[in-house]
C-alpha cells in the first residue's frame, strides 16, 4: 500500500529549541531596554520571569515540532512576547497604556508560571482517544481534495453570509452546517501542498491544485473584511511545509518578508477602509456584499483616505485598547492582547468577579442549533465588553477582544488563573497531541485550527471549544471523508 505520510517518512519535525544561551540573551535584552525606557523595576523583573517561563515551557512541550509547541508559541507571542520587544524596539515603557501594570504583570506570570509546571507534570501523558481516518493512497487523496475544496468553499460560502440562498440566518440548520464544513477548504490546501511536495520529490510546493482553496479563502476573507482570511491560507503553507520537511529557499523568505511589510501597510489599512465604508459587510446577503466589494475595488481611492480611516480607527482605539502610543502601530497593538487584559484585571481588582456567567454562554454556543434550538445568538463579549467598559449600556454586545488570561481572572481571580494555567492548557495539548499526528493532514489542519485561533483573541469558552468541539467536529469529518472515498470506485480497484 502507497502509505500518504509526510515527505520526509518517518522522520519527526524540526524542533527549533530554545538554548540557553539565547534565551538569557533575549531575557536581559528586554531588561535592559525596558529599564532604559522607564519602566518599574518590579514590572521588568516580572517580566524577565515569565519570558524564563516562557521559554522553558516552549522547550517542554518540543518546541516547533509538536502541535502543543507550536500552538503555545503562537500564543505566548499574541498575549505577551511581541508586545515587549515591541516595546524596547519602539523605546516604550513597558507599562504605559497598562492599566494596573503591576497586578497585570503579576498575574500574566502567575499564569505562564502555573502553565511550565502544568506542562512539566502532564506533558508526557498521552491518553487512548480515536485517530482521524487519514488518506492512505494517492488515489484517495486525490477524492479527499476534490471533496474537500467543492463542500468546503459551499460551506464558507453559506457561513460568509449565504442568506441569499437559505433564507436563514445565523440560528438555521445551513449555518450549524457552514460551521461544521468550513474547515474543510484549510484541509483542501494541506492536501494540495502534501500531494505536491510528494510528486516533486520536496523539490516545489506550489501548483494550481494549491492556488485554487488558496484564492477562494482570500476572497471570502475579502468579502467578510476579515484579515485573518488572507492569513489563513499563508499560515496553512508555511506549517505544511514546515512539518514536511520542506527546505525553505531564500526566494520564500523574501516573499514572506513581502507579504508582511505589504499586509501591515497596504492589505490591513484598506480593509479597514472597507469595513467602514463597506455599510456593513458582515450581515448583508452574499450578493450584495459581491457587489459592494467590487464597487469600492473598481473605485478609485486616494491612499491619504485609505490612511485616513486607519488614523480614524486608530483614534477609536486610543486609550482602552492601544498598547503602543506611537502613531501606526494599530496592527501591532491587536498582537498584544496585555493591553485589553489589563482592562479586565484593573476592573476586577476590587473583588468583583462574574464567575461562570460568560463561561456559559460560550459553552452553549457550542451545541450545534438542531440540538439546542433555544442557545444564545451572542458569545461572551457583551459581558467582557460591560466589565472592562469598553462597551457602553446601549450596546448589547460589541464582541470584546480578551485572552484566557484576561478572561479566568475576571471569572474567578487568582484561583482561575491558577486552574486554567495549570490544568486546562496542558489538557488542551494533551487530547490534541493524543488524537492527531502533526505530520499526516488532519494533524495539520487540527493545528492550524488551533494556531490560528490562538492567534485572535481566546476567551475561557473558546477554549472549551477547541478543547472539546473542535476534535470532535475534525474526528467526524475525517470519517466522513475517509469512508466516502473508500467506498468510491476508481481505476483499478474491484
Amino acid at each position: 500500500m502507497n502509505e500518504y505520510i509526510a515527505v520526509t517518512g518517518n522522520d519527526a519535525p524540526k524542533q527549533y529549541k530554545l538554548s540557553p544561551f539565547i534565551l538569557v540573551i533575549a531575557i536581559a535584552f528586554l531588561a535592559i531596554g525596558e529599564a532604559l525606557a522607564g519602566t518599574s523595576v518590579y514590572f521588568v523583573a516580572m517580566m524577565a520571569s515569565t519570558m524564563l517561563c516562557i521559554g522553558i515551557t516552549y522547550n517542554i512541550l518540543g518546541g516547533l515540532g509538536s502541535i502543543g509547541g507550536i500552538a503555545f508559541s503562537i500564543f505566548a507571542l499574541n498575549t505577551f512576547v511581541i508586545s515587549q520587544f515591541a516595546k524596547v524596539i519602539l523605546f516604550e515603557s513597558a507599562i504605559q497604556n497598562l492599566e494596573a501594570p503591576q497586578l497585570t504583570i503579576t498575574v500574566y506570570m502567575l499564569f505562564y508560571f502555573c502553565i511550565m509546571l502544568g506542562t512539566f507534570v502532564f506533558g508526557r501523558v498521552r491518553l487512548p482517544l480515536p485517530k482521524p481516518l487519514e488518506p492512505r493512497t494517492d488515489k484517495q487523496m486525490n477524492l479527499m481534495y476534490l471533496f474537500s475544496l467543492v463542500v468546503g468553499t459551499l460551506a464558507t460560502f453559506i457561513f460568509a453570509g449565504g442568506e441569499l440562498l437559505t433564507g436563514g440566518g445565523d440560528e438555521g440548520t445551513s449555518h450549524s452546517f457552514a460551521v461544521g464544513f468550513q474547515g474543510l477548504l484549510f484541509f483542501a490546501v494541506v492536501l494540495a501542498i502534501q500531494s505536491r511536495l510528494r510528486r516533486s520529490n520536496g523539490l516545489h510546493s506550489v501548483d494550481m491544485k494549491v492556488l485554487i482553496p488558496w484564492i477562494v479563502l482570500i476572497v471570502f476573507g475579502l468579502l467578510n473584511t476579515e484579515r485573518a482570511g488572507v492569513i489563513r491560507p499563508a499560515f496553512a503553507y508555511a506549517l505544511t511545509c514546515h512539518l514536511n520537511g520542506f527546505e525553505f529557499k531564500r526566494k520564500h523568505y523574501i516573499w514572506a518578508v513581502a507579504g508582511i511589510v505589504a499586509f501591515v501597510t497596504i492589505i490591513s489599512p484598506y480593509f479597514i477602509y472597507e469595513r467602514l465604508h463597506g455599510r456593513g459587510l458582515g450581515g448583508e446577503p452574499f450578493l450584495e456584499k459581491s457587489q459592494e466589494v467590487f464597487h469600492l475595488l473598481s473605485t478609485p481611492t486616494d491612499w491619504t483616505t485609505i490612511a485616513a480611516a486607519t488614523k480614524g480607527a486608530e483614534g477609536a482605539a486610543e486609550g482602552r485598547t492601544n498598547y503602543f502610543s506611537r502613531p501606526g502601530t494599530y496592527v501591532l497593538s491587536r498582537l498584544s492582547l496585555i493591553r485589553v487584559d489589563s482592562n479586565m484585571i484593573s476592573a476586577c481588582s476590587g473583588g468583583y468577579h462574574y464567575g461562570f456567567q460568560a463561561v456559559k454562554i460560550d459553552a452553549l454556543m457550542m451545541i450545534p442549533h438542531f440540538l439546542y434550538k433555544d442557545k444564545p445568538t451572542s458569545n461572551s463579549g457583551g459581558i467582557i465588553g460591560h466589565v472592562t467598559g469598553i462597551a457602553s449600556d446601549e450596546i448589547e454586545n460589541n464582541y470584546s477582544s480578551m485572552s484566557p488570561i484576561g478572561d479566568s481572572y475576571g471569572a474567578f481571580g487568582l484561583m482561575g488563573v491558577v486552574l486554567v494555567g495549570l490544568f486546562v492548557f496542558p489538557t488542551l495539548f494533551i487530547v490534541y497531541e493524543s488524537i492527531f499526528d502533526i505530520r499526516r493532514p488532519w494533524g495539520i489542519v487540527a493545528l492550524g485550527i488551533l494556531g490560528s485561533r490562538f492567534g485572535q483573541a481566546v476567551t475561557l469558552g473558546s477554549l472549551l471549544t477547541l478543547l472539546i468541539r473542535q476534535p470532535i467536529d475534525l474526528l467526524f469529518l475525517s470519517y466522513l471523508i475517509g469512508i466516502l472515498v473508500r467506498v468510491i470506485p476508481t481505476r483499478g480497484s474491484r
